[in-house]
């Protein structure tokens, strides 16, 4: 028996956990936190698919895992019987790219376990994103494993067309009240904060995650194009364990399988392309979408070009290879679960409301074609009163309770998010010392960008702020750190012990850029040593 254990922030890596699982026999696919570690070193064979997360953290499904392997009474002997590989989902832009995937296969060779198949890093950066590594590492996986000559399934339909009443999801805790936006009128970029009735206790930090829904006419679409009854029922059973089977009811309406559990909204996977060229109905159909599902760089690009660069979703991939109807129990199997999406959360606790700051994601491909992001998109059209579903959980960032600890944020674009949430939260408390509360704030122009400018304003902190289109030389916040360097160094020199830097935004260049000025500011041994005592913070995306 072969264990497959996937740690995942987001799904995507228990999705290549699950295609893994499909060809290879014998094979079980588990959340990592699900498995028994303590049977680790008994196990013969471990296929490790494995995300990072925050600064180059483990999931959070990863945790307990990890400090098992960190013991330091473990013998270095302890895994001496086991064989494993690695697969890495990460992102070169980050930093500490793939750093929870390679940190593990450091460990596992440390307690003298051997890689039966050389471990790999996958790169969303790349042109065909983290397929590239994965189609040869898969390759190569399957030539040291036993194989089956028919892909497995996880779900088959146990019973068809039975009487059955709506599920009601218990986690439909938030309410919509409005959305105020924050970006100007006039601007094409529309950023705004949404506003939910909420009694649940967060703190400053925390992270929203939100459960979208495939809107209504893309559903009735893809039902009619693939000749489906939304009022139709069925039961489901497991064949295999997998995610899905925990989180879809038992018994449940096609409109609502396809309405909130999986996601048509997004393209397809290759093993959702293979499973189209078994059942196109035109011979140039079968070849082409033969070609595309080909593991062969050629295939891999085939498929990037048309699905992933273009971003076709379900329905339109299908919708292109008409007449192709595939089987419902495999499009139960192959389809991915629709994923949570995480915003940190832009308000204090007041036991009434939780507010999110949400830039909308609206782009033209290249060949023109409009896009719209599936979650702020979902966001955009909500009615008042309508509930959503989602949950509160820990951030990878904590703010100190203590007026007395100073904090400097760093939070260009909606990066400014949590700092939002968090002058409130020191307001409340009676907050007067500006210095105590530093913010580096950033975007394009001060006129259409300037997020929270009232509020920030008039708050008791100290405000930089660099809007870099609004002159000639671009100006950023890192620029805005080295100009003010005598006051870092005063405020971080006087409480070196407790004082706080966080930085918050997207996950490019920017990270990277400012704690180079940091170590400028400060010395790099400095930053080093803040960052060991979780005194420097990041949180980008």
């Amino acid at each position: 028996m072969i264990q497959i254990l996937f740690a995942t922030q987001t799904g995507n890596s228990e999705f290549y956990a699950e295609e893994v699982g499909r060809h290879i026999s014998k094979a079980i696919v588990s959340s990592i936190e699900d498995f028994d570690f303590l049977t680790l070193p008994e196990q013969k064979r471990v296929i490790f698919i494995i995300s990072t997360t925050g600064d180059g953290d483990m999931t959070n499904d990863m945790i307990k895992f990890w400090q098992f392997l960190l013991i330091k009474d473990l013998p270095k002997e302890s895994l001496i019987k086991l064989e494993f590989t690695v697969f890495g989902l990460g992102d070169s832009s980050y930093p500490k790219f793939n750093y929870a995937a390679r940190k593990l296969r450091s460990r596992l060779l440390q307690l003298s376990a051997k890689e039966f198949v050389p471990s790999s890093f996958g790169d969303e950066q790349h042109p065909c994103g983290i397929d590239t590594e994965f189609v040869i590492w898969f390759e190569n996986l399957l030539k040291k494993c036993d194989t089956q000559n028919t892909i497995s399934q996880y779900i088959k339909i146990e019973q068809d067309d039975i009487n059955g009443q709506q599920n009601n999801v218990d986690q439909f805790d938030f309410k919509f009240i409005n959305k105020k936006r924050l970006s100007a009128e006039q601007h094409s970029k529309e950023t705004y904060q949404f506003n939910f009735k909420c009694n649940k206790l967060y703190e400053c930090g925390d992270i929203l995650c939100i459960k979208p829904r495939n809107q209504n006419k893309l559903v009735q679409q893809f039902l009619e194009l693939l000749k489906l009854n939304g009022n139709k029922w069925i039961k489901l059973e497991e064949l295999k364990q997998n995610q899905k089977s925990k989180k879809i009811p038992k018994i449940i309406s096609i409109h609502q399988l396809f309405s909130e559990f999986l996601d048509i909204t997004s393209p397809p996977n290759r093993y959702f392309i293979k499973l189209m060229s078994q059942f196109a109905e035109k011979d140039i159909h079968k070849q082409k979408l033969s070609e595309m599902c080909a593991q062969t760089p050629e295939g891999l690009e085939e498929y990037y070009s048309y699905v992933y660069r273009e971003k076709r979703n379900v329905y339109e991939v299908l919708y292109d290879f008409q007449p192709c109807v595939i089987p419902l129990e495999l499009l139960i199997d192959s389809l991915k679960l629709i994923r949570e999406r995480q915003y940190s959360i832009s308000s204090a606790y007041n036991g009434e409301q939780i507010s999110i700051t949400v830039a909308l994601v609206s782009y033209t491909t290249g060949k023109n074609r409009q896009i719209k992001g599936f979650c702020s998109n979902y966001l955009e059209n909500l009615q008042f009163d309508e509930y959503i579903e989602g949950k509160i959980i820990k951030g990878t960032i904590g703010f100190p309770k203590q007026l007395e600890i100073p904090v400097i944020m760093v939070g260009p674009g909606t990066g400014v998010a949590p700092f939002i949430g968090f002058i409130e939260q020191r307001i409340k408390q009676g907050a007067k010392n500006k210095e105590k509360t530093i913010l580096f704030f950033g975007s394009c122009y001060e006129q259409k960008e300037f997020y929270y400018k009232e509020f920030l304003q008039e708050s008791p902190i100290t405000l930089f702020t660099a809007f870099s289109r609004d002159q000639q030389r671009k100006i950023y916040v890192q620029h805005r750190i080295l100009e003010s360097r005598d006051l870092i160094n005063k405020i971080v020199k006087e409480n070196v012990q407790n004082v706080m830097i966080i930085v918050t935004g997207t996950s490019k260049k920017m990270p990277n850029q400012v704690e180079s000025v940091f170590k400028e500011c400060l010395g790099e041994q400095m930053v080093q040593d803040l960052k060991k005592r979780k005194q420097y913070l990041v949180e980008c995306w």
